[in-house]
């Protein structure tokens, strides 16, 4: 499950870089997506992520940070798939609405957490 970890690091990188480099653009393209989105398509899929992230941690280094910040992300996607669509949907026009230093900051948050992961895999 080693694979799995550098994978998700990986990618938080080029998300994290994402956010802080082209930010306009990130917020039209979330956006467009919102828009259409399968909030419960969505949730399944974090949720599935979260639980994968879950039982990963415990090939890293640091087993209590990967495995509490999978918790969460699970959470957030048994919200998106059980929720009710009016509150899902509300919850996520506040996140698109994020000023550009929000977005930065969420940038800088998935640059770093990704850079720790893969000291610690």
């Amino acid at each position: 499950m080693t694979w799995f970890l550098y994978l998700v690091s990986i990618i938080w990188v080029v998300i994290g870089s994402i956010l802080i480099l082209h930010t306009e653009k990130v917020r039209d393209v979330l956006s467009g997506i919102m828009e259409e989105a399968n909030f419960r398509l969505w949730g399944g899929f974090v949720l599935a992520f979260g639980i994968l992230l879950g039982i990963a941690s415990f090939w890293s280094g640091v087993v209590w940070f990967l495995f509490l910040l999978s918790v969460t992300i699970a959470g957030m996607g048994a919200y998106g798939l059980f929720g009710k669509e009016a509150k899902v949907k509300s919850l996520v026009e506040n996140w698109i609405k994020v000023s550009d230093a929000g977005y930065r900051l969420w940038g800088l948050i998935f640059v770093i957490t990704s850079v720790a992961l893969l000291a610690w895999i």
